[in-house]
């Protein structure tokens, strides 16, 4: 039976990189890692496809985390251009690492209307994804809900994209949607409400098959916004049980990476917890 994957945003903390690292993520049980370009993307082709072959290898199932550095709705043309050339590139190197998924955070208001910064986000995205079909790259181009208002990236406007453009798909973070929502997610019901979302507009199989993003954080003073991504059992919201109730019980199988400071040993703890609920489903 198909379950849930685990691993972390990055390699893991001890330190370990490429086949010793996946080597000892297959050993723990984690099955998933999300390779991290946020500050820059590698340039050596040959160096990404073997780290892929590696994660293959250890059969772990790899996604990307594309540059910060992306502003799809910048009043500047040439900073809006050169946006669009950082996801199109860290999708090829998605595509280098045979990594099925580049999640990434689409731009900022900056004084615009929301409609008028969606309007410029999707052409954006729609461009890069016509580049991509004629480049017969296969990759999930995946904007992410961000954790402060400022940002492009609320649950209704990731949904609405991947209902709008081919080839994409939402990445839900919880922990940015508690956090820019001023700490909405509370209950088991509040994260079945967001699944239900995405299931109505994208599809079962969308909501089945996420990628999410997990961690507990830290608001700003004002209540509404990030501060600081924090571990599990830190007393910071949102709670993982919860969520892993609603993914034992409506049998979803999506790829969770941990962006908690202790990363891998997050992710154990996580996997843990989903599999005590898994046993006793099926007990």
């Amino acid at each position: 039976m198909k379950e849930a994957l685990f691993g972390p945003a990055g390699f893991p903390v001890n330190g370990l990189k490429g086949e010793k690292a996946f080597e000892y993520l297959r050993k723990k049980g984690l099955f998933a890692m999300e390779y991290q370009a946020v500050r820059r993307l590698p340039k050596k082709k040959e160096t990404m496809e073997k780290l892929g072959e590696t994660a293959k290898k250890f059969k772990i199932r790899l996604s990307v985390h594309g540059p910060y550095a992306i502003n799809l709705a910048s009043p500047e043309k040439d900073k809006l251009e050169t946006s669009k050339e950082r996801l199109l590139n860290a999708c090829r190197v998605a595509d280098w690492m045979k990594a099925f998924h580049l999640t990434f955070h689409a731009g900022y208001y900056k004084g615009r209307s929301r409609e008028e910064t969606y309007n410029l986000v999707k052409e954006g995205i729609k461009s890069v994804v016509e580049q991509l079909k004629t480049e017969g790259i296969n990759v999930e181009v995946s904007p992410e809900t961000t954790g402060k208002p400022s940002q492009f990236g609320t649950v209704d406007e990731v949904v609405k994209l991947s209902s709008e453009l081919d080839m994409v798909v939402p990445t839900i973070d919880f922990a940015h949607i508690h956090a820019r929502e001023g700490g909405v997610i509370k209950s088991k019901r509040d994260y079945e409400k967001i699944f239900d979302k995405v299931e109505k507009e994208l599809g079962p199989e969308v909501a089945k098959n996420l990628v999410i993003h997990f961690s507990e954080i830290e608001m700003v003073e004002s209540g509404y916004g990030e501060k600081t991504h924090h571990d599990l059992g830190s007393g910071y919201g949102p709670d993982f049980k919860p969520l892993a109730e609603v993914i034992v019980e409506t049998g979803l199988t999506p790829t969770i990476i941990c962006e908690t400071p202790s990363l891998d040993l997050d992710a154990l703890k996580m996997k843990r917890i989903y599999k005590t609920l898994l046993r006793s489903k099926e007990s």
